[in-house]
């Protein structure tokens, strides 16, 4: 191992030291993959997709022609990363509305307004804050993340700011300052504050590159939101629906008028956006739902970033997905609220003059209003059939799960299992997602939670006369094979990205490689399994954070995020609200899980 010192403390300084993302072997993975789905296929299920499988990875089947174009793919000088590009255009492909399947928000952990201060002196506070983080992106003065003492990939940070995804038909553009094509403009001293449904550009850096003042960014603000009554016609919710209807209207809007192109220009090439509230939530639930969807009126779910401040001082990242992952959100979250220090010893001074800002305008006619109008009710409907539970569980946390000897992540996605079993008696499969950043340009990897020793100590714990010993051996044995999923996922050795790349290689090589048909193993039941997140769980670090979370993209299914503080664990429960009866018995099931594994295991060992 090198010895830390020999490590760049510049953001991008150890990219050429950043090892590649391996190419697993196909026998390993397709074996995992039959290890994986078995707790969830019947018999019958469970028989055809083994006989595809065994097909798929013999020597007259085509996994191995489809190994060998991914290993010669993944070696290729110009690709840094095999997964990177199948992944970005999983997520630009994607025709669902952004806000419940591609969007997350995390919610920092700020305190109370205090007697003199207002949401828009602690919006300033934040806006400058952030403005300060950039500034250490852009002087590589921001200390490389690291894992296991080592540094790890940091190219996500240059598309954080100024970041912005567009809408086309079949396909999305990400537009940022490092994109090969049409990349965002530099040297950006803007932001777009939304508020009512309006839109307005407020300078945060002067003609010299100095940030102004948070007092002077705080007027401003004051001044935006003296503008009186919401807008008849607010663009944001256009974002908020499906791509194509979404692509469709940007390209009427943008032909109609060279003022509503420049205005689109200046929102997409902005900072980032900031979104003022005008309406305090009521409860926890509201909260949740105003950080992951609101009325849609004053977002722009395009952004890379929105940052969304109510009146009484709540505050949230909103974060589209498709460039960035939760670990750098997670990072920016802690320099926002104070976990981590700007490391420069010479701050640049802010600029006290007066911030210039000016509402954004459109010309609308009478399509793009039945656009809007259309789009604003289909806003409506899509948050009214979406509904959020969130529990700030305080029992115990992640340092009384650890003197248990136990993960706690694993822990605690043993009780999401046991809950769900309680529920409905069956298990479903559960996504949990893991970093990769160890690797060059690296991403996520899957985790799938139920396995055959998860569904025996869920089945165990519900059994009749079964001591409490075996249960706490069930217990420990399924959070040990959670743990050695984990490990895996984090090394490269997952089955999901894997078999992923293997299905991209045949869409985009098929036919070159005489592969004419659909390989059989992409229609066998395991796979089209292992394709719906029933469970889609996910969690970080919890530094700068008090919640976080995101929608369900399953009819049926339930959107778990979770953070482990020392001494508590919040969830952030979504499902459509046909549903949420069931959901509000999962949570109330999942506390119960909670304390009863812990009293469990606690028993055991004394």
């Amino acid at each position: 191992m090198k010895d830390p010192a020999q490590y760049s403390d510049r953001t991008f300084g150890n990219q050429r030291i950043i090892p590649r993302l391996p190419v697993p072997e196909l026998e390993e993975t397709c074996g995992k993959f039959l290890e994986w789905v078995k707790p969830l296929l019947t018999a019958e299920d469970l028989e055809r997709t083994s006989e595809e499988t065994a097909f798929f990875c013999s020597e007259e089947g085509p996994g191995p022609l489809l190994q060998a174009a991914l290993v010669e793919f993944a070696s290729r000088k110009d690709v840094g990363n095999w997964l990177e590009p199948f992944w970005d255009r999983m997520y630009l492909e994607g025709r669902s509305p952004l806000p419940l399947y591609s969007n997350i928000f995390y919610m920092m952990s700020l305190g109370p307004l205090g007697r003199d201060e207002t949401q828009f002196n602690r919006a300033a506070g934040l806006v400058e804050a952030m403005i300060r983080f950039r500034e250490l992106i852009e002087s590589q003065s921001l200390k490389p993340d690291l894992q296991g003492g080592r540094p790890i990939c940091m190219i996500q940070y240059k598309k954080v700011f100024s970041s912005c995804r567009i809408p086309q038909k079949d396909r999305d553009i990400l537009r940022t300052p490092i994109s090969r094509e049409n990349p965002t403009l530099p040297d950006q001293k803007h932001i777009v504050v939304a508020r009512n449904g309006r839109f307005f550009i407020l300078d945060v850096i002067d003609h010299d590159g100095s940030p102004y003042s948070c007092s002077a960014i705080e007027r401003a603000l004051a001044e935006i939101a003296s503008v009186e009554g919401p807008s008849e016609y607010p663009l944001g919710v256009l974002t908020a629906v499906s791509r194509d209807t979404w692509a469709e209207a940007r390209a009427v809007l943008r032909a109609l008028s060279p003022v509503n192109a420049e205005s689109l220009d200046l929102i997409e090439n902005s900072l980032f956006m900031l979104c003022l509230e005008s309406g305090q939530p009521e409860d926890m639930e509201d909260l949740s739902m105003t950080m992951l969807l609101g009325d849609g009126r004053s977002r722009w779910f395009d952004k890379s970033m929105q940052l969304i401040v109510c009146p009484g001082g709540e505050a949230a990242i909103n974060m589209e997905h498709t460039g960035t992952d939760g670990s750098v959100m997670v990072r920016l979250a802690g320099f926002l609220t104070g976990f981590e220090s700007d490391p420069r010893e010479k701050v640049p001074k802010a600029f006290k003059g007066k911030c210039s800002w000016r509402e954004i305008q459109f010309h609308l006619n009478d399509d793009l209003r039945e656009f809007v109008s259309r789009a604003d009710g289909e806003c409506q409907r899509m948050s009214a059939d979406t509904s959020a539970r969130v529990l700030l569980f305080d029992r115990f946390g992640r340092d009384s799960i650890k003197a248990l000897s136990a993960a706690p992540d694993a822990f605690i996605q043993m009780a999401l299992q046991l809950a769900h079993f309680d529920l409905r008696g069956f298990p479903v499969n559960t996504y949990e997602a893991v970093m990769t950043r160890q690797f060059l340009h690296g991403r996520t990897e899957a985790v799938r939670s139920v396995s055959e020793e998860s569904v025996e100590f869920t089945r165990l714990m519900r059994g009749p006369e079964v001591p409490p010993e075996q249960k706490a051996t069930a217990a420990r044995k399924a959070m040990e094979e959670h743990v050695r999923r984990t490990r895996e996922a984090r090394d490269g050795e997952g089955v999901d990205r894997h078999l992923f790349g293997l299905c991209n290689i045949y869409r985009d090589l098929g036919t070159d490689l005489g592969i004419v048909d659909t390989p059989g193993f992409f229609e066998t039941p395991g796979w089209l399994t292992l394709r719906r997140n029933l469970l889609s769980t996910s969690t970080s670090g919890a530094k700068g954070l008090f919640l976080a979370g995101f929608g369900t993209v399953e009819d049926e299914g339930f959107g778990v995020r979770y953070l482990a503080f020392p001494g508590s664990i919040h969830f952030n429960v979504t499902s459509r609200t046909a549903l949420r009866g069931e959901m509000e018995r999962f949570v109330d099931l999942l506390e119960s899980a909670l304390v009863e594994m812990r009293e469990l295991l606690e028993n055991r060992e004394s």
